[in-house]
């Protein structure tokens, strides 16, 4: 290395020294040369940068908190409005600053991922490094949902304290939208009422629905009789075919018995002629038997 010393003494005498090293100084002296960042060195810095934002996001979810307990606290509207309205920009520069480190985080896993060196000890500390950023992160963001979980609990059994308190019965969807209104509702007040036309006009809809559908039901049931009675007259016409055939049936049935009387009366009288005939046949023959017989004696 270049020894600068009489070169800095001969300076100093002759008065030419500022305040601040000149290019004369600095100039072939590698103690003054710019090195290149060390990735590492990168990584930690980013590092540091993302624990910074992930501090102030912890405090943005403690503030958010005390916020939320101080909306439950308030008896007034003009308080309530303001904490309200507080807590609505706190909550938003927080979901817009973990939208800004969720992608940071995914970054850095991502590249860890792929980094085949895992045998290096840059490799490990990247590796510890992400895993307690990753802690950090999700338990703030776990620790802040359940806060706001608690809190929304609280504040609907305070609205569900006072409609009791008033005579009213609440629905969840109307503890939902008193819940997001920025304004305190006056469960007392014009809220009331307004509650109770709502839940009038919510039944008067659900009587209208029912009344339709039993609407459609009894056009149903009138098809269905239609189609019963356009049934029952072509039976008729079958039932009427039937009878008609079974009277005749009769009728055949009663000739069919008086040609069989007759026919048995005739029989008997054929059967009386034949023994009358039999009969005179054998007188016949005995007649002239005796005839045959009188002149041999």
């Amino acid at each position: 290395m270049k020894d600068r010393l009489e070169e800095l003494k001969n300076h100093i005498n002759h008065g030419t020294v500022s305040l601040e090293l000149d290019d004369t100084l600095m100039f072939d002296n590698h103690a003054f040369e710019k090195t290149e960042t060390n990735t590492i060195e990168e990584f930690l810095q980013e590092v540091a940068e993302l624990s910074l934002a992930l501090t102030e996001l912890e405090g943005l979810s403690q503030l958010i908190d005390k916020k939320q307990q101080g909306v439950l606290c308030c008896t007034t509207e003009e308080s309530v409005f303001k904490e309200k309205n507080e807590l609505n920009i706190i909550k938003a520069s927080f979901a817009s600053q973990a939208r800004l480190i969720q992608p940071q985080l995914s970054t850095i896993q991502h590249e860890l991922a792929t980094d085949c060196k895992y045998w290096r000890a840059e490799h490990r500390i990247r590796q510890s490094q992400l895993s307690f950023l990753l802690s950090h992160y999700r338990g703030i963001i776990s620790h802040h949902y359940v806060c706001e979980t608690q809190n929304m609990v609280r504040l609907k059994e305070k609205m569900v304290r006072q409609a009791d308190l008033a005579g009213v019965k609440l629905q969840e969807e109307d503890l939902e939208k008193l819940v997001a209104n920025p304004v305190p509702p006056q469960i007392v007040g014009r809220d009331l009422d307004v509650l109770k036309a709502k839940q009038g006009l919510a039944l008067a809809e659900v009587r209208n629905q029912q009344l339709l559908e039993l609407e459609c039901q009894i056009s149903e049931l009138r098809t269905i009789f239609f189609q019963v009675e356009t049934f029952i007259s072509g039976q008729q016409e079958l039932l009427d075919s039937i009878e008609y055939n079974i009277l005749r049936t009769q009728d055949y049935v009663e000739q069919s018995n008086e040609t069989v009387k007759k026919a048995l009366k005739y029989k008997r009288q054929s059967r009386f002629l034949m023994v009358i005939s039999t009969v005179a046949g054998l007188c016949a023959c005995c007649t002239c038997l005796s005839c045959i017989t009188g002149p041999l004696h």
